[in-house]
């Protein structure tokens, strides 16, 4: 009995008759790793302006700040770099004057360059309590971006994030106002500078603005 003779299995032809090449694909590994370059390369570049658009998109112009009005503002307590103490409820109770509370970090670049205006304000407008308070941030960064700008208005560290969760934001700068009445009365989420801040004072703390 004769061995079956072995399939032999042409040449995939075109419709002309001629040969059609094999197009053979890369490995899944190879496949994968390429599209893992990929991601990864467009995360590197668009990731870090992004995250620098959200934490410091300035405020200019006549853009409203977000408002909560009516809201109560949560009391905290706040232990300062002079050593002495803050605690909202008891300012408020006792000194009266509304609060212009400002949210920087060392690492904020937005914040360095906004604080020369915040103690201009601060030194100029009296009857509001300008507080500065580290949220983000180690307590030794902190001091010591402190240290370095001299700012004549009271500055604190959020070290346990309380503050942060209590007046939640999404980015830095951010200023809190919050009334004589312990409302808050607007947050305003990037860069001021000392007129729209003054501004800002006088429509939402002191009733004066046109």
């Amino acid at each position: 009995m004769t061995g079956a003779r072995p399939r032999q299995v042409p040449h995939p032809q075109d419709a002309g008759g001629k040969e059609v090449g094999t197009v053979r694909e890369a490995p899944d590994e190879l496949r994968g790793s390429r599209r893992a370059l990929h991601i990864g390369v467009v995360l590197i570049i668009v990731l870090p302006a992004a995250i620098w658009a959200v934490r410091s998109s300035p405020v200019s112009g006549d853009r409203l700040p977000v408002e909560e009005p009516g809201q109560p503002a949560p009391d905290f307590d706040l232990h300062l770099f002079d050593g002495s103490t803050f605690s909202l409820t008891r300012h408020l109770a006792g000194d009266g004057r509304p609060v212009v509370m400002n949210f920087w970090a060392s690492w904020c670049v937005p914040c360095r360059e906004e604080m020369p205006a915040i103690d201009a304000v601060a030194r100029r407008r009296s009857e509001v309590q300008v507080l500065g308070v580290a949220v983000e941030d180690t307590e030794t960064a902190a001091r010591g971006f402190a240290e370095e700008t001299d700012v004549s208005y009271p500055l604190a560290v959020d070290s346990d994030g309380a503050i942060a969760a209590a007046y939640p934001t999404v980015g830095l700068p951010t200023t809190w106002f919050i009334t004589g009445d312990g409302v808050i009365a607007a947050k305003v989420v990037g860069e001021l500078d000392q007129r729209r801040l003054e501004d800002l004072i006088d429509r939402y703390l002191s009733g004066s603005a046109d």
